[in-house]
């Protein structure tokens, strides 16, 4: 069975705390994206421990007269659009009911599955046995990546960029952290993001140096096929967001034993049988 991605957004200064309650079996696949100005009351820390292995990103933006609901509703936008061929859930945390015209009209333009809550309710999912047993990535404390969420905030905001660029940065890096590949997929989502991606990674490259896992014996030799595909497929003329996909995926699964046959299902199965032919005879040499 297929997790499903669930994002939720947070409207914290409606629902306070209250709105964070949910038990401890928020995992891998659960996204949580809280949105606050900086009038809002402080976040507790030990509301942030029940999240254990999620995705935990904070959106800290300018003040004003429904200034958090414009963002919220943008941000959600943006998920739907950046995730419109996966499977996910979208669910806006808060009290204010006017939310729900925005749901309507979302899902009058798009099959996505949106709702909205007073809090985070207590989820059924569980991980599986395969899940457990494929994973050697240690967990992840959630203390440790609010702070790095802080710090390349914090950066990119120092730099000259304003407070949507520093959020949206921030959340990819924190959607990242902790994988093998961290400090790649970083980039190639960078890429696919921004048109200045080099000198945005510059900035936040020695923060992700700090916090990246320690590096394998092999890294050096994904970070050179990472190179080498991107290469090959920005001389074929392909768009960023497929360069970045596809070095993603070879970058995982180029160790495994059967890579080959791996990688080209994932891309037919992404772009259909005639493109995915097509970018795969432009990488099979380098694989």
């Amino acid at each position: 069975m297929t997790n499903i991605e669930t994002f939720y957004l947070i409207d914290y200064e409606n629902v306070n705390d209250a709105g964070l309650a949910c038990s401890k079996q928020l995992g891998s696949h659960d996204h949580i994206h809280i949105f606050s100005t900086e009038n809002a009351l402080k976040i507790r820390m030990d509301s942030l421990t029940i999240f254990n292995d999620a995705d935990f990103n904070t959106h800290i933006i300018p003040a004003g007269k429904q200034s958090l609901d414009m963002h919220l509703i943008a941000y959600l936008g943006y998920l739907i659009g950046k995730n419109n061929s996966q499977n996910c859930k979208y669910i806006i945390v808060s009290k204010d009911n006017d939310y729900d015209n925005i749901i309507s009209f979302f899902k009058g333009l798009n099959s996505a599955s949106i709702t909205r809550q007073l809090k985070i309710d207590s989820p059924t999912k569980k991980l599986t046995t395969a899940k457990a047993t494929s994973t050697s990535n240690k967990k992840i404390c959630s203390t440790q990546k609010t702070q790095l969420n802080t710090e390349i905030q914090r950066s990119i905001s120092t730099s000259g960029y304003d407070k949507m660029v520093s959020n949206t940065v921030a959340s990819i890096v924190s959607k990242h952290y902790g994988s093998e590949h961290f400090s790649n997929d970083v980039h190639n989502e960078l890429r696919a993001t921004y048109t200045n991606y080099i000198e945005i990674y510059q900035i936040i490259k020695p923060i992700i140096k700090r916090y990246a896992p320690d590096t394998p014996p092999k890294a050096s030799t994904t970070s050179q096929l990472n190179t080498i595909i991107q290469k090959a497929l920005s001389k074929a003329s392909y768009d960023n967001n497929t360069i970045s996909y596809v070095a993603s995926l070879i970058c995982r699964h180029h160790d495994e034993k059967n890579a080959k046959q791996t990688i080209y299902r994932s891309i037919i199965a992404k772009y259909g049988q005639k493109q995915g032919l097509n970018i795969y005879n432009h990488i099979k040499n380098s694989l």
